[in-house]
C-alpha cells in the first residue's frame, strides 16, 4: 500500500497520483476542522471538492477504483438515529466543500462507470488527532499543570464518536462493495460534559470544568448514525467510548 499525505510533500490540488500497479485508492486526503472552514470557504472547496475532482478524474483514466471519506452532511436532523437516506442539511462550509466531493463521486459513478464508495464519517476520534479538536483539547488542559479549571465553549451538544480502528476496519471493507453510500458512527451519542466527565475518570484527575457560554454557528444539538447498512455485511462499532479515551491518554503520556 502506498500513502501519501501532506507530510511526504503531497499537493492535491496539482499533484498526480503514481498510480502505476494501483488497483483502489483511498481518498481521505483533505482540509478539515470546522471552525477554520468558516473562515476560509474557498481553501476548503478548492481542496475538497476539486481535490476530489482530479482524484476521481485520474482514477477513472487508470481504471482504478475509490473510496472517498466524506463527513457528517446531514445537519440538525429530523430523527435519530440518521439513515443514509435522511436528508442532506449542509449547514457549515465544512460540511458544504464534502458533499461537494461526494457530488462528483457520483458523476463519476453514473457517467463514467467508476466504482466509489462513500462513507460519511461522524466524529472520529484517536491517537494522534489535531490538538485543535474537542477531545485533544480536553486532554491538554488536563495535563497542564497550569490550567486549574478545564474550559470548554459549551457542555451541551451531543456528537456521536467513532474510534479511528473502527473506521479503518469500515474503510477496508469497500474495494468488496464497489458502490454505495455508507455511515459510519458508533450509533450512540454523548454530550460534551459527559465527554470531560470521562476524560476526567480517565486520566484520575479531579479538575473542575466550566463553559464560557459560546456557541458554534448553526450549532447541532445531537447527532447519532444509524449504521444498519454496514452491519448488514459485517462491520460493527468494537471500540467504547471509554476505551478509545484510554488509548489516547495513554499516547499523550508516553
Amino acid at each position: 500500500m502506498h500513502a501519501l499525505s501532506r507530510s511526504t510533500g503531497f499537493d492535491l490540488v496539482h499533484d498526480e497520483l503514481p498510480l502505476d500497479g494501483i488497483d483502489h485508492v483511498y481518498h481521505l486526503a483533505g482540509q478539515t476542522f470546522v471552525p477554520q472552514a468558516w473562515s476560509n470557504p474557498i481553501d476548503f472547496h478548492l481542496v475538497n471538492a476539486h481535490g476530489t475532482v482530479r482524484v476521481l478524474d485520474q482514477c477513472r483514466r487508470n481504471g482504478v477504483s475509490v473510496t472517498y471519506a466524506s463527513a457528517y452532511v446531514y445537519g440538525n436532523p429530523a430523527t435519530l438515529p440518521i439513515r443514509e437516506d435522511a436528508d442532506v442539511r449542509l449547514n457549515n462550509p465544512y460540511a458544504f466543500s464534502k458533499y461537494a466531493g461526494e457530488e462528483a463521486c457520483r458523476f463519476y459513478s453514473n457517467i463514467f462507470n467508476l466504482p466509489v464508495t462513500i462513507f460519511r464519517i461522524f466524529n472520529v476520534f484517536g491517537p494522534g488527532q489535531d490538538d485543535r479538536f474537542l477531545i485533544p483539547m480536553i486532554m491538554r488542559q488536563v495535563r497542564d499543570p497550569k490550567v486549574a479549571i478545564i474550559e470548554v465553549a459549551d457542555l451541551s451538544p451531543r456528537r456521536d464518536y467513532v474510534y479511528v480502528d473502527d473506521v479503518s476496519e469500515a474503510l477496508l471493507l469497500s474495494p468488496r462493495l464497489l458502490g454505495g453510500t455508507y455511515n459510519v458512527g458508533s450509533g450512540r451519542s454523548y454530550s460534551v460534559e459527559e465527554l470531560v466527565q470521562k476524560i476526567l475518570a480517565t486520566s484520575c484527575s479531579d479538575k473542575t470544568y466550566r463553559q464560557t457560554g459560546s456557541q458554534r454557528n448553526n450549532e447541532i444539538n445531537d447527532v447519532v448514525a444509524d449504521t444498519a447498512a454496514l452491519q448488514k455485511i459485517g462491520w460493527q462499532a468494537s471500540f467504547s467510548l471509554e476505551n478509545g479515551l484510554r488509548a489516547m491518554w495513554d499516547e499523550i503520556n508516553k
